[in-house]
This record gives C-alpha cells, sequence and structure tokens, in this order.
C-alpha cells in the first residue's frame, strides 16, 4: 500500500470478517453515515443514515454524534463529542475507523507488501491499492462537501409529528367508517363505500410515510388536501392552520435536502402555536362532523312515513 500526503484527514476503515482499507477526505467538515449522500458511506446496517460528523477546526480534529441510533464508540468509550488524535479508534455500528498520521508532503508510506520494491510517487488521487473485499466497502477516496452539507440531521418538528400521527389514525379510522357506511345501505352503494375507505386508508399511509420521513411530495401533497379540506365545513379551521403551516419557509426547510437554518438549540414558539392550534381545530372539526351526522340521523328517524 502506498499513501501520498494530502491535505485531508486519513482513517482506516475496518469492516467486521473484512480486510481495512485507507480512505482520505479532504476539507473541514464530513458526514459519516449509510446514506449514499455522505460524505463518508458506511455500508453497515448499524450505522444512522447520517451517523457522525467530523470536523476540522482551530483546535483540531473533532467528531460528534449526529443523533444516531446505537452512538459513538471512542477507543471502547461511548461519546457524544470528542476531539480526535492520532491513533484513535471510533466505532459507528460494527465498522471501526482508525485516525491515521499524516506525512510530511512529498514521502511515501510504504505497506509491508511494498518493501523492497522501487518508490514510486504519484499524484493520482486514488493512490491506495484496492481492498481485497471489494463488494462490502465504499469507494477509496471521498471529497468533503461544502459545510452546510454537514449539519447534523434535524430533528422532526413536533407539528409534522402530529399530523403523521394523525394520518396514521386515518389508516384505520376509513376503512372502518366505509365499513359502517356500507352496513346501512346495499348493494353497489355498500361496495362503493368499502372501497373508497380503503382507497382513503392508503393514501392515509403515504402521507403519514411522507410526513415522518419529510419527503418534498408529501409537503406538495399536504397543500393541496388542506386547500380542499376548506370546502369541508367541519374541518375547514383545521385545514386552514395546516396549509399555514405548510406554507411557512421554516416548514419547507424541513422538507428541503439542506434543511432548516435555524438553531436547533432554541425554542420555536411559533411550532408550539401551530401544534396546539391543529390539535384543537382537528378535535372541534371532529365534534362537528360526528354533531352533523348525528343531527341527521334524528332527522331521518324523526320524519313521518308516507
Amino acid at each position: 500500500m502506498i499513501l501520498l500526503e494530502s491535505r485531508g484527514v486519513k482513517f482506516r476503515v475496518q469492516y467486521p470478517n473484512a480486510s481495512g482499507h485507507e480512505v482520505e477526505l479532504e476539507g473541514t467538515v464530513a458526514i459519516l453515515g449509510r446514506d449514499p449522500s455522505c460524505d463518508l458511506v458506511l455500508n453497515d446496517v448499524k450505522c444512522s443514515r447520517r451517523h457522525a460528523v467530523v470536523e476540522a477546526g482551530p483546535q483540531g480534529l473533532a467528531i460528534r454524534d449526529t443523533g444516531s441510533a446505537n452512538g459513538i464508540f471512542l477507543n471502547g468509550k461511548k461519546v457524544d463529542r470528542s476531539p480526535l488524535s492520532e491513533g484513535d479508534v471510533f466505532r459507528l455500528g460494527d465498522v471501526l475507523l482508525t485516525v491515521l498520521p499524516e506525512d510530511m508532503p512529498g514521502t511515501l508510506v510504504m505497506g509491508p507488501e511494498e518493501r523492497g520494491k522501487a518508490p514510486t510517487k504519484t499524484t493520482h488521487p486514488s493512490a491506495t491499492l484496492p481492498p481485497r473485499n471489494t463488494e462490502t466497502v465504499p469507494p477509496q477516496r471521498l471529497p468533503i462537501g461544502v459545510l452546510s452539507r454537514a449539519r447534523p440531521e434535524p430533528h422532526r418538528p413536533l407539528t409534522l409529528t402530529v399530523l403523521a400521527i394523525l394520518w396514521m389514525i386515518s389508516v384505520v379510522l376509513y376503512p372502518a367508517a366505509g365499513l359502517a357506511a356500507a352496513r346501512s345501505g346495499g348493494g353497489a352503494s355498500a361496495v362503493l363505500a368499502v372501497l373508497a375507505g380503503v382507497a382513503v386508508a392508503v393514501l392515509s399511509a403515504g402521507m403519514a410515510f411522507g410526513l415522518w420521513k419529510r419527503r418534498a411530495w408529501a409537503r406538495g401533497a399536504q397543500i393541496g388536501i388542506a386547500a380542499l379540506g376548506l370546502l369541508l365545513c367541519p374541518f375547514t379551521l383545521a385545514s386552514a392552520v395546516v396549509l399555514a403551516y405548510m406554507l411557512r419557509p421554516a416548514t419547507a426547510a424541513h422538507f428541503s435536502a439542506s434543511g432548516p437554518t435555524a438553531d436547533p438549540t432554541r425554542p420555536d414558539t411559533a411550532e408550539l402555536t401551530f401544534t396546539g392550534l391543529v390539535m384543537a381545530t382537528v378535535v372541534l372539526g371532529t365534534i362537528l362532523a360526528a354533531g352533523t351526522v348525528f343531527f341527521l340521523r334524528a332527522s331521518t328517524t324523526a320524519m313521518p312515513p308516507r
């Protein structure tokens, strides 16, 4: 193995039951995780999509957890944030990464397999020998993106969580409503009621998934559904609140690739307000809808037969 000095940071990546290999990351910030958009992609199921961030600052190299499921273990001890030194070993999932020392410019580091051979300088970016097991390891050299990509994955806003849960509840409620309508009717109308309940349940499941994962298409779909909901009298207020919330720039940022620009450590009072308004107007709409159904049934029962 031959490595040529670079201004970046070098790591040795060791997968279980696989031969280790070196990677060189250039820049000051890098995201490490399972997501293909990360600067160093780790093909391990125990790694989170965006597991950790490595930063090079005035105090030297440091690593911090970005809300991963299994955490970071540095030299056998679990840490949330810690400086890194040459020779440190940290574990993300089942992947071990060792901080390699930086070489002097123009010098070569030769592995045991290269001893006895004439040294050869090279400036090719992939100056490391390929790993023996190429099926389970990521590329040899990965550039680090700009600083904005290194932000930790933001937490899901409370209002989006509430909306996703409401859609999850709808997955059960709409088929039940379809069956209830089918019992009161018969023939083709009963079949249509059941099919409509199932169709809306499928839509609800998709919306719950999209909002939970903050997919861009889910925001557009929620805006369209809320706009249509303005015509539904019992839930007009709820639809108006949801529409106003989804059109906020702060909400739109949660669905973008770069993520929100606000400081996550500062409480968002508007977020709490929207959460309360959504819950209150949904409850109010449910009461109005139930009252309307009860009134219609009572009126039908009270009508004298012809």
